[in-house]
């Protein structure tokens, strides 16, 4: 999963980017004035989204070189602007003094629904290759409803990610209870039926339940609890 972890710290520097161009100093460079910076804000929001679409979007269970460039590739279609500043915005954020302080809890988390949805496509395709699955268009449907709430989670997550820079502990809040909204209640059992199948197709077979199943569980609850804490340290206290 080395290239997954490249592919989140991809999306990570997008995000941060976006952020940098929020308060970059304008003085002197035409290109940095309101307009141009926001116009680049776009286009780093929507390479973000796109990047992750196509990431989310793989069956094929691994994250390879070819998926990488596809992701990367897909990104820079959506950033023309971008791109022909390249140069400019790696000034930006070697302007910018922490621009990815307190984006590792986001990296993180990024790094987790993905590694759910990489998992549930290399289940899946070990689970079609068992010679005793009954249920095969009922799986493919269970799963093809997960995947879709998986890559909807992502881009809800970083789409909440790309919107403020101030106050980055709550930005993570924030972007965790979109994706947990997308995932919904229906994705936590759409994961239990997955292994159910799974088990009942081969007792030895275990990736969606671990790899999927379980970590699905393991996420919300981190989440929740999470979003408890914070909320309890925000609130005022009792006179």
């Amino acid at each position: 999963m080395d290239l997954l972890k490249t592919a989140v710290v991809d999306i990570i520097t997008l995000v941060s980017t976006c952020h940098a161009l929020e308060s970059f100093p304008s003085e002197g460079e035409e290109v940095l004035q309101r307009k141009p910076r926001n116009r680049l804000r776009r286009d780093l929001k929507r390479g973000t989204v796109a990047y992750i679409d196509t990431l989310a979007r793989t069956r094929r269970g691994v994250v390879d070189d070819d998926l990488l460039r596809r992701c990367r590739v897909a990104a820079e279609q959506q950033m023309p602007h971008a791109l022909s500043h390249e140069e400019l915005l790696g000034r930006v954020m070697a302007c910018e003094v922490g621009s990815l302080d307190g984006l590792a809890a986001a990296r993180q988390d990024l790094w987790r629904l993905a590694h759910v949805a990489i998992c549930l496509s290399s289940g899946m395709s070990t689970l079609r290759g068992s010679s005793v699955l009954v249920h095969a268009r009922s799986a493919d449907a269970l799963a093809g409803r997960l995947r879709r709430r998986l890559r909807k989670a992502l881009i809800a997550y970083a789409r909440a990610a790309l919107r403020n820079k101030a106050s980055k502990g709550r930005l993570v809040v924030k972007a965790r209870e979109a994706a947990l909204d997308e995932i919904g209640s229906r994705g936590a059992i759409e994961a239990e039926r997955l292994a159910d199948v799974e088990a009942g197709a081969d007792a030895a077979l275990g990736v969606i339940r671990q790899g999927v199943t379980k970590p699905l569980l393991d996420l919300a609850l981190d989440w929740h609890l999470h979003r408890s804490s914070t909320n309890q340290r925000s609130s005022p206290m009792p006179e």
